[in-house]
């Protein structure tokens, strides 16, 4: 078996974490008026190129165009002002202690230096990502223009002061700028093992355990990101090892056993077959989409460890959780961060039997029977398993109330 398959064993880990927050942000054209003057938060000016006359409006921007029935890219106009715009941000972000930059202005040390470190990665990178809703805005607000955002952090390590550094950002961001965070906006965070990446033991331990409560971890985000809705699917439906077991569970044949093969299938099969994962790699093609050698960007699962493959990333060796939705709320998003840190550092430390044994007992367990709650709280997180579970209460009477009212 190849050595780089196998890493060694790398506990205790030392947890680094980064966080992409996708976003739309807000401008108003300069030949109108401010839909919304009350708000303090600005929307003309933001999107002016240094060198252009202030005295002068700024050209309206047009939608592409299809010529011979191909859509025709954004003009060169769009990409000044978008370009203005991520230095706008980089601005106020350095200016408030935080060292940001434009990608346009950004040279990627990964991919230009022989020998790359994680110590490298000290910027906080805006840039774009148009997978996020742009362009003209809604019918309710028809004049506000929005620019599809990604704000990268760097490579942290993980401690409360860091994590304060994103509140930092988030907050930064909202008092100045109008955004819009929709279905088509995510935030990701990644979290690492330094440079290092992690030994395989730890691989399995994870994504079992994240296979096991995968729909309970899935209540403290929206509903459609369990479905074919999302950008990213779960792990339990998408995965090689997701179509392999159906196709397993479906050739037990139909005898008077078979209720009790099903039960044991649905128990075992696929803790058994993560356990028995001999590398990284094939780690990679069996809790992976099948799909995601044809385009690794858009097949990523909720879940994904792409990233571990050999030979892929030099530096940014994680484990990347998919599934939150777009929010500058600092405190929603620190809690969600440190669920992300703790469910890998947990995985790296358990009794590899203790931990299977957990999963097996669990695995077909209802949300209702066994919740987010108690997941965190066997996890060691008490402080989020209140904070979720006082969110679900809320969230429930709401949702009756919402019911009552229709009636």
């Amino acid at each position: 078996m190849p050595t780089q398959q196998v890493r060694p064993k790398t506990t205790p880990i030392e947890v680094t974490f980064g966080i992409e927050l996708e976003l739309a942000i807000a401008s108003v054209p300069d030949q109108f008026l401010d839909p919304q003057p009350d708000d303090p938060r600005r929307v003309h000016g933001i999107t002016r190129p240094e060198d252009f006359n202030p005295k002068d409006f700024l050209p309206y921007i047009d939608l592409p165009q299809k010529e011979n029935g191909v859509q025709r890219g954004w003009s060169l106009e769009w990409e000044a002002q978008f370009n203005a715009l991520k230095r706008n941000i980089a601005k106020l972000l350095t200016n408030n202690g935080l060292p940001a930059v434009a990608d346009c202005d950004y040279r990627d040390p990964v991919e230009f230096s022989s020998d790359p470190k994680i110590d490298d990665l000290k910027f906080w990178i805006i840039s774009m990502d148009m997978t996020i809703m742009h362009g003209p805005g809604e019918p309710s607000n028809p004049i506000y223009w929005y620019w599809p955002v990604e704000i990268q952090s760097p490579a942290y390590i993980y401690n409360e002061e860091n994590i304060q550094k994103v509140r930092d950002v988030l907050q930064s961001i909202d008092k100045v700028y109008r955004t819009h965070c929709d279905s088509s906006a995510s935030i990701h965070i990644h979290i690492g093992n330094g440079q290092k990446g992690f030994d395989l033991r730890t691989i399995r331990n994870f994504m079992a355990f994240v296979w096991t409560f995968e729909e309970q971890i899935a209540t403290i985000h929206p509903p459609h990101y369990m479905t074919d809705q999302a950008f990213s699917k779960p792990v339990s439906t998408h995965s090689l090892l997701a179509f392999t077991s159906q196709v397993a569970r479906s050739e037990i044949e139909l005898t008077e056993d078979r209720e009790n093969q099903l039960k044991d299938h649905d128990k075992n099969y696929v803790i058994d077959s993560i356990m028995k994962i001999e590398s990284i790699d094939d780690a990679v093609e069996l809790l992976s989409n099948p799909e995601l050698k044809t385009n690794r960007l858009a097949e990523r699962l909720t879940y994904s460890i792409c990233n571990l493959e050999s030979g892929r990333e030099k530096v940014k060796k994680t484990i990347e959780f998919r599934q939150h939705q777009s929010t500058l709320d600092d405190e929603e998003v620190y809690h969600w961060i440190t669920v992300c840190r703790s469910l890998v550092y947990m995985t790296s430390v358990v009794d590899e039997e203790d931990l299977i044994e957990f999963c097996k007992k669990y695995i077909n367990e209802t949300v209702e029977e066994f919740s987010i709650t108690e997941v965190l709280m066997a996890i060691n997180l008490p402080v989020q398993a209140y904070y979720y579970g006082v969110r679900a209460v809320v969230e429930k009477h709401q949702k009756k109330e919402e019911e009552r009212k229709q009636q």
